[in-house]
Formats: structure tokens, C-alpha cells, sequence
């Protein structure tokens, strides 16, 4: 029997959500790790359920310090992928898409921030085109790895092709001044070669549990009857095809999961340690009752008096620097793993070295970026399908120099000399200097060139620069 259960997951979706939680919580940072509990931290003697020991593991969790490495390394990242604005090319219909590409006020250089984001946490996002009869505009929708629940391809024509996509949405409903989070499915399929999409919601009856479908309908690209295929597009960090890829930052994660650990039990010795404890010795059974009832102040105001041979001292556990070193052996570890931590006496090292140390940490996000880069170029150009303008090439690159090159005279000069001498062409010269960023990279080489041979005139004649 077929099961048309729209809510159906995938097993590989939901084998994954486990991992990719534990790494949205630790790039969250402290609050986040913390606030599931001992989620993430072994219980102190999990057979006593006594409040004593409740209370125990209450406070061992709390003098936890949890260092956010694998969050700071994420921004880290994101910031050498984004120190120069991504290159937008595409036909003059689609610019709207520059201030609001998903119809919310997002523009695409923000959306394609958050994906990029979400590909290094958790190697996955999803892309989907749709078009907004209102405004008359195409959109570019972004779905979470969490809320693409379903998906199945199909071999069409030599090529494996989607042929269902299932997508979880939640949505607002007014509820007088406050609203109540409603979930509902949308369904890409493609049937019989056309493409329709369906929203799924729960029925009217009241505590209904099924879900049906409260609108179908079939978009169309402009002069034509049908999509033939479906608009949706995978992001991922090792290719952008259904399969669920292994997060970048999944290795620092463990590692920061484990310094989590040894924090809490350094931390947890710490306090122990600190507790000094009083004693005596040499009292015999009056000596102690009389200090019993007047009570034993200790202080420097306060005398004690003890018996002959009595003796008053203090009792404290030594120091365990075992998890210290565990502590500070993974955290060389994670830098060895790209971590980007920040060294106040990090040695002077050389361009050279600093450059190739960057460009090992940042092979990954390469192959991230480029994943983003090729799908919203896909997306744009389905956006320009549905405006009638696919005719025209559209492209979005995020940047790839992710280490700043240093422009040196001796370098520009010999540039220029060979530019001058014909040894290298006009838009060779220019896309040089564009990567040394003394021109903008975002400037089209030919219009550079076309300004250099025909400079607009300054409409000023005569000598003295007043037309006379």
C-alpha cells in the first residue's frame, strides 16, 4: 500500500538531524550548549537521583566554560569569503533581486551570507525559485537543511533529474494580538513532465492529525506552458546533488565538544581545590564539647584556645593539572584543524608563511563558496526565465581570494611593462590589478578599458582652466 503520508522523512534526513543540531548549538555558542542540560556533558554519578547530587551536577555544568571556537571560526570564515562584495551579473530586469531577492527585504548578497553560513555549519540549503503574482517579480526562497524533509530523482533524458521535493514551512496565524506558528508542507513535484507545486495543510477538524492539500497550482516561465524541470536547487559543501554531505566545521566541533568537557572537569577541580577545610587534633571529649557549645571562630581577631599538644591547621586537596593539559592539547589540535583563534603574542611570521598556513585553512570554504556561487547563478537564471529574459547569461560569484594580496611597486611596475611592451593584453592587465584590488573587481574589464581609450571630455577650454 502507498504510503501518502506528506510528512514521510527521509531516513538519511533524519539520521542527520542529530549531528546538525549539536553543530548549530555549538556555533551558537555558551547559552545554547548549555541550556539542553547535560545534553553535552556526562552526569556525576548518574545512579544517585538524590537532589544533593541533582543540585551537583547543577552547579558543575554552570562553572563549565564553554570557549566558542567553532563559532568564531565559522565568522572568521565568512568573513574572508565576503571582504569584497560578490559580482552580480545579470540582465537589467533582475536588478530588484540586488535589494530584495526573496520578497521579505533580503537582498541577495545578505540571503547568500546566510547560505553560506548554513553550508559551512551543517553542509546543506536548498534554493527555491518561485514567482510572486503581486509584484510580478521572481523570488529567490531559501529553505534550512532541517526543513527539506524529502526529495526523490529520477533518470530523465541521461541525467538524473528531481522529481519530488517535499519542504517544511511554518507560518504565522493571527490570534487577536498574538499569533500561533502553524506547520504546513509544500510540494514540488514533477508530473508527466510539468512542473506543480501543492500546499499541504492540516485538515479544519478539530485535533485532525491529517494533512491535505489546500492549493495546487502549475508556475510557468514566461512563453511557455510549463516548467520542465523543478526550480529547486541543493547547496552543499562538497557538491550541490541530494546526498547529504559531511559538515566542514564536524571535526571542530568534536574537538570542542571534548575542551568542553575537560573545562567542566578542570573547572569542577578548580572549586574543589579552593574549598580549604579546617581542622584540629589533640582534643579530648571535653575539650571538644566546650568548644562545641561556644562555637569556633576563625580569624585573625578571633583567638582559639587549644589544649596542650592541640593543633589547628588547614586541609586542601592539591592541584590536578590533568585536565588543564588535556584542555590545552586540544586546543592545539583545533587550530592545526583551521580553527581561527586569536593569539595575543603570536610570533611574526612572513607573508609567505602566513599566506600558505590561510589558503590550507580556507581549502574547504573554497569549495563551499563556489557550491553557493554556482547555485544562485542557476537560481538567477531560472528568475530570468520567469521574466522572459533567459536569453541573457546571469551569474553570481562570491569572492575566492580569500587572502589580501599585497600590491608592491615592483610588482605593479613589471604589470605595466608588460602591458606597455604588448606582452600581455589589455584585459589581462586590467584582471590583475582587479586581484590586487587597486581596481574594482566588480568592474567589467572591457567598460575599464573603454573608459582608458576614450576619457569624457571636462567641457573646460583655454589655459587658465576658466575657458579663456
Amino acid at each position: 500500500m502507498a504510503n501518502n503520508d506528506i510528512t514521510w522523512v527521509r531516513p538519511e534526513h533524519r539520521a542527520a538531524s542529530a549531528a546538525w543540531k549539536k553543530i548549530r548549538d555549538f556555533c551558537k555558542g555558551a547559552e545554547a550548549v548549555k541550556e539542553p542540560g547535560n545534553n553535552y556533558l556526562p552526569l556525576l554519578d548518574s545512579t544517585d537521583k538524590s537532589m544533593r547530587n541533582r543540585k551537583r551536577n547543577e552547579d558543575y555544568l554552570q562553572r563549565a566554560v564553554f570557549y566558542a571556537i567553532t563559532g568564531n571560526t565559522k565568522i572568521g570564515l565568512l568573513g574572508l569569503a565576503f571582504r569584497k562584495d560578490p559580482t552580480f551579473s545579470a540582465p537589467e530586469k533582475l536588478s530588484y533581486l540586488l535589494k530584495n531577492a526573496d520578497g521579505a527585504g533580503t537582498s541577495i548578497y545578505q540571503q547568500s551570507q546566510l547560505v553560506t553560513e548554513n553550508v559551512l555549519e551543517v553542509a546543506r540549503d536548498g534554493l527555491y525559485v518561485d514567482y510572486a503574482e503581486g509584484s510580478g517579480q521572481a523570488i529567490i526562497l531559501r529553505y534550512l537543511a532541517e526543513n527539506i524533509i524529502n526529495w526523490r530523482t529520477k533518470r530523465i533524458n541521461g541525467r538524473d533529474q528531481l522529481v519530488l521535493v517535499v519542504l517544511r514551512e511554518c507560518v504565522e496565524q493571527e490570534d487577536g494580538y498574538a499569533f500561533k506558528d502553524e506547520v504546513q508542507y509544500r510540494e514540488l513535484a514533477l508530473e508527466e513532465g510539468r512542473f506543480i507545486c501543492r500546499v499541504w495543510r492540516r485538515s479544519a477538524d478539530a485535533g485532525s492529525a491529517t494533512y491535505a492539500v489546500t492549493s495546487e497550482y502549475q508556475p510557468k516561465p514566461k512563453g511557455k506552458d510549463s516548467w520542465d524541470e523543478i526550480p529547486f536547487t541543493f547547496v552543499g559543501a562538497q557538491n550541490n546533488d541530494p546526498t547529504i554531505d559531511d559538515s566542514p566545521l564536524a571535526a571542530l566541533v568534536e574537538i570542542n565538544h571534548g575542551h568542553f568537557r575537560n573545562s567542566a572537569d578542570y573547572e569542577d577541580s578548580v572549586w574543589f581545590c579552593g574549598q580549604v577545610q579546617p581542622y584540629m587534633t589533640g582534643l579530648d571529649e571535653g575539650w571538644r564539647d566546650h568548644l562545641e557549645k561556644k562555637g569556633v571562630k576563625i580569624g585573625s581577631r578571633s583567638p582559639l584556645l587549644l589544649p596542650r599538644e592541640g593543633n589547628f591547621g588547614y586541609a586542601q586537596a592539591q592541584p590536578n593539572m590533568l585536565a588543564k593539559e588535556a584542555m590545552d592539547s586540544k586546543r592545539d589540535y583545533m587550530v592545526q584543524l583551521g580553527a581561527r583563534l586569536i593569539e595575543q603574542n603570536a610570533a611574526v611570521k612572513t607573508a609567505t608563511q602566513s599566506s600558505s598556513e590561510q589558503t590550507s585553512s580556507t581549502s574547504v570554504l573554497g569549495i563551499c563558496v563556489s557550491n553557493v556561487s554556482e547555485a544562485y547563478s542557476l537560481a538567477i537564471g531560472w528568475c530570468a526565465k520567469y521574466l522572459g529574459v533567459g536569453e541573457q547569461q546571469a551569474a553570481y560569484a562570491i569572492n575566492q581570494e580569500f587572502i589580501a594580496k599585497v600590491a608592491e611597486s615592483g610588482m605593479v611596475t613589471a604589470i605595466v611593462s608588460a602591458w606597455q611592451s604588448g606582452a600581455i593584453r589589455d584585459t589581462d592587465m586590467i584582471r590583475a590589478l582587479q586581484k590586487l584590488d587597486l581596481i574594482n573587481p566588480a568592474d567589467s574589464p572591457d567598460d575599464i578599458i573603454d573608459e582608458l581609450h576614450n576619457p569624457t571630455p571636462t567641457l573646460i577650454g583655454g589655459n587658465d582652466g576658466n575657458g579663456k
